[in-house]
């Protein structure tokens, strides 16, 4: 499902990067807080834009305008030269009960090239 949101979501512009990504992008109702969480197989990071005096955002952005710029950036320099790592399906599965097994097609969908 994170992987969507990189590939198809609000934090598409992530998918610029050359790396297998996830993550999610957030916002509160009144634009006090935007953020952005996300990972590759070996590195999280998130990004938190807001105001600490409980005020609204002069600009009223959201975390996948605001957050996720500054995360790409960060994301861009700590990755490059570095293996990327893939995400692991296998690993998923040693924890997925029989019963959501069913969702596999989708998941392996989800996951495209890295899995």
């Amino acid at each position: 499902m994170l992987r969507e949101v990189v590939l198809h979501g609000t934090a598409i512009s992530a998918n610029s990067l050359p790396y297998p990504l996830a993550g999610k992008t957030g916002t509160t109702n009144d634009f006090t807080d935007a953020w952005f969480v996300g990972f590759s197989p070996t590195l999280t990071c998130g990004v938190w834009m807001g105001s600490m005096k409980n005020g609204r955002s002069a600009r009223k952005e959201s975390g996948g305008h605001a957050a996720l710029p500054l995360w790409i950036d960060f994301m861009k320099a700590a990755l490059e030269g570095k293996d990327q790592g893939q995400f692991r399906l296998r690993l998923l599965l040693q924890h997925l009960p029989h019963r959501q097994r069913s969702t596999l097609p989708m998941l392996h969908r989800a996951m495209g090239k890295w899995h």
